[in-house]
């Protein structure tokens, strides 16, 4: 019978004993490279991140800050200049609302649909309210406590 010859089987054991470590020594240092030229294929063929679309939200909440303070501080001289601060701030307020994930906040209707006109309303100023109160929520403090001297 031709597959049961006893010095092909004895070859073949040979040869697996003797050239196996060194197959197995290759093959473990060749594995990381393999491995590493397929990890960067992957990162060439994904897309790079998004872009920021706006400004840094450290930026906004910055300016934020300090249009609150302009906001509750001495009465602007004139209806103009507190109108321009309380749209300013209602903006602000919006962009820092879109950076951190707050979603659909309260004041975004009256901000789209009357822009500078009704920023002394009542009901825009309880909107503003619930804004700031879920931006809160969402971890941005507003009004943060003073620093401890």
């Amino acid at each position: 019978m031709p597959g049961n010859d006893p010095v092909a089987a004895g070859v073949a054991v040979f040869a697996a004993i003797a050239l196996g470590p060194a197959v197995l020594l290759w093959l473990l240092l060749r594995v990381p490279g393999v491995v590493r030229r397929i990890a960067e294929a992957y990162r060439r063929r994904r897309p790079p991140p998004p872009a920021p679309t706006g400004p840094p939200l450290e930026r906004l909440v910055a300016d934020l800050r300090r249009l609150d303070r302009q906001r509750r501080g001495p009465p602007p001289h004139t209806r103009t200049q507190r109108v321009a601060v309380l749209a300013a701030y209602d903006d602000v307020l919006l962009a820092t609302c879109r950076a951190a994930g707050v979603e659909d906040p309260p004041l975004r209707p009256y901000v789209e649909r009357g822009g500078t006109a009704g920023a002394l309303d009542a009901d825009r100023d309880l909107a503003r309210l619930r804004t700031e109160a879920e931006l809160e929520a969402a971890g941005i403090r507003i009004d943060p406590p003073p620093a401890a001297a």
